[in-house]
């Protein structure tokens, strides 16, 4: 029988490759703890005579001669030492892997990279280098990182874009130091699979880098989050964007509601201009008009009447400022940027995409207690109102007050931007949040409290315990509005606002995003004909909702405050209660949301409807507000009402007391009975 070889000339024959790679490792190991082994037997000492230190072996033999103010041990073969204050980094020879120029070195990392830092004056600076003594990054850097695969560098520099302050801001580079990305990012990626999100410093929003230098994905997103098997994004329209692994297949899922916002273009004076009195304003049919003034014994008054403009369903008109070449007439002038700044009207669809310029040149003549009024190429004059709820008619005339000319030769008069704006702005930092806060101003609201998918076992008990004629009313504006509850005299009173404003704040999940919130005034469209319907949505049930007493569905309800479209549409979820906290003389009130409606039912008088062919001609407070003649004849000739200043609108009268309604719904039905 023949005999089996020796187990290591089986391995030599059979696998030489992995044998001489265990001999050199064999022999690494060796060399390693050798060097350990003498950088352990030296040891920092001073010399007593020059006052220097330098390294002895343990029988008291200098190594390395005694030439430095201070030294340290060795770690892992190398060791500081100090020279007029700075640090250097020495190896076990004695030679200086990195001269002593620096205030910190740090140890080596596994990837065998260093960070330098030298401070001037009170400024700290880094850079990063290797264990031959290459600076791979320069000392010049805010701040230095190393990638957890050891491929990547991050340097942090003192950036400068035309127009903003120096920021500092992180640029990419490969492990010999070679630049992928300047400096142009609010933070240092992290690459994986050779794909990094990162976040651009130019206009706060995110994008996908490659590996090899490329912009994968344009910095045109809020939000940019790794899911299995790909990617989801939300978009500054907030529509979310679904993307494989290669970034290549899309799938976009728009938000309803959501508007593509008034865009800065990366100028801060179009930045600080927005929604600075009527300037970046999403303006409709109802609240821009063109005007004709008039001089009245006791002031001013304006015949409006509708601008001659498409405004299909939905869109929408922004006086935004242009930059325009020197010499423009009536030009307004920054003498920061030496330009020139002109007032352009410009027509969007209902989803914010750019239709056509309306008026290319432009300024702010005058700015009244009803709003301001625009020069449209010194053709006409357009009033442009403040509430954006003013009522839609196409011809009337108004009282105007507080009427004031503006002064429009430089960009702060003419636009209302204050000096100390446009220096905030400076900053690049203050100026991405800002395009944070348009983004979000554009769109508040619109992703909260998103209706939960129809449950079919919900949806039979949600249309029983609903059959009361208040859950099919379609409140109109002046029908809900704001309120609060007072307690005079031991009793708890009403008081009712003339408007609706709700609080909106939206949380985001793949990807996360949380908005920075806010109060927004409903808007109800240009034709004043949006409506609000109340609902009940199923739950549970638990002590925390409105119990179903009447049809015993064995569910709790929520109720639900939804706006429509005026042709119908969802548009959003405004609010949801557990309850109705009162129900008095036909209002219902939900006390914590601060939100009162005023219903046909239980003897309050339902709203007025509208003449055939045209809108209603109620005010926020529900009630027809005409004061003067109102006129209508046929054959060409316009209407001509005359509509009361904002002040005078009174808002509805509340109940003199309230009583707390139980959280059932028998309370709910016996109280809005008929």
């Amino acid at each position: 029988m023949k005999a089996l070889p020796e187990r290591n000339s089986y391995i030599w024959a059979k696998s030489p490759h992995a044998m001489k790679k265990h001999v050199f490792f064999f022999f690494c190991f060796i060399l390693l703890s050798a060097m350990v082994s003498t950088a352990q037997d030296l040891k920092p000492a001073k010399d007593k005579s020059t006052k220097k230190y330098g390294y002895q072996t343990k029988d008291k033999t200098w190594v390395i001669t005694p030439r430095f103010d201070g030294a340290k041990r060795f770690v892992d073969g190398y060791a500081e030492v100090e020279i007029n204050g700075r640090t250097g980094l020495i190896d076990l020879a004695g030679n200086y892997v990195f001269a002593a120029e620096y205030n910190n070195i740090s140890k080596f990392d596994r990837f065998g990279f260093c960070e330098l830092t030298r401070k001037d004056g009170g400024t700290k600076y880094h850079g990063i280098g290797d264990r031959s003594g290459r600076i791979i990054i320069p000392v010049e850097c805010r701040g230095v990182s190393v990638d957890r695969s050891g491929a990547f560098l991050y340097a942090k520099y003192d950036t400068v874009f035309e127009g903003f302050k120096p920021a500092q801001l992180w640029g990419v580079y490969d492990s010999r130091g070679s630049q992928l990305f300047s400096p142009q990012f609010s933070s240092s990626p992290s690459f994986h699979n050779g794909a990094a999100i990162a976040k651009s410093a130019r206009n706060g929003l995110y994008g996908v880098i490659g590996a090899d230098g490329s912009v994968i994905q344009d910095f045109n997103y809020l939000a940019i989050s790794r899911s299995s098997g790909g990617y989801k994004a939300l978009r500054t329209d907030f529509a979310h964007i679904l993307w494989s692994e290669d970034l290549l297949a899309t799938q976009v899922l728009p938000q309803r509601g959501a508007v593509i916002p008034y865009d800065p273009q990366g100028d801060p004076v179009r930045a600080a201009a927005w929604h600075r009195g009527p300037s970046g304003t999403r303006l409709h049919r109802n609240n821009l008009k063109a005007v004709e003034l008039r001089s009245k014994f006791l002031g001013l008054e304006a015949a409006c009447r509708d601008l001659p403009i498409d405004w299909g369903f939905g869109r929408f008109v922004r006086l935004e400022p242009c930059e325009v070449p020197a010499g423009t007439h009536d030009a307004m002038y920054y003498a920061s940027g030496e330009r020139y700044y002109t007032l352009k009207a410009l027509l969007y669809e209902a989803d914010g995409s750019f239709v056509r310029e309306i008026c290319s040149r432009g300024w702010i003549e005058a700015t009244c207690g009803e709003g301001a009024v625009y020069n449209a190429d010194g053709r006409e004059l357009w009033l442009v109102l403040a509430n954006p709820n003013t009522l839609a008619m196409p011809f009337f005339t108004m009282g105007i007050t507080d009427y004031r000319t503006v002064n429009h030769s430089d960009i702060f008069s003419g636009l209302g931007i204050g000096i100390s704006d446009l220096s905030s702005l400076s900053y690049l930092y203050n100026y991405t949040e800002l395009c944070r806060d348009i983004i979000e101003g554009e769109n508040i609201g619109i992703c909260s409290y998103t209706p939960a998918a129809p449950s079919m076992v919900h949806a039979r008990a949600e249309r029983q315990a609903g059959r009361a004629p208040v859950f099919s009313y379609p409140f109109r504006m002046g029908e809900v509005v704001n309120c609060s509850v007072h307690k005079k005299d031991d009793k708890l009173r009403l008081e009712l606002s003339d408007e609706l404003v709700c609080r909106f704040k939206d949380e985001l999940e793949d990807p996360y995003y949380t908005t920075s919130g806010g109060e927004e005034l409903i808007f109800w469209g240009p034709n004043n004909a949006r409506t609000i319907g109340l609902s009940l949505r199923a739950a549970p049930k638990t002590s925390g909702n409105t119990s179903d007493d009447i049809h015993h569905t064995g569910y709790s309800y929520r109720f639900v405050l939804s706006m429509y479209e005026e042709d119908g549409t969802w548009l959003r979820t405004l609010a949801e209660a557990p309850w109705i906290d009162y129900i008095q003389d036909g209002i219902i009130v939900f006390e914590p949301l601060g939100i009162a409606l005023i219903t046909p039912f239980a003897g309050r008088p339902k709203h007025p409807s509208a003449p055939s062919g045209s809108v209603t001609g109620a005010n926020r407070s529900g009630t027809p507000q005409r004061n003067g003649a109102v006129t209508t004849t046929q054959g060409g000739a316009r209407n001509s009402v005359t509509i009361a200043p904002e002040p005078s609108r009174p808002a509805p009268a509340g109940p003199a007391y309230l009583t707390p309604l139980p959280h059932t719904l028998s309370a709910v039905e016996a109280a809005l009975r008929p």
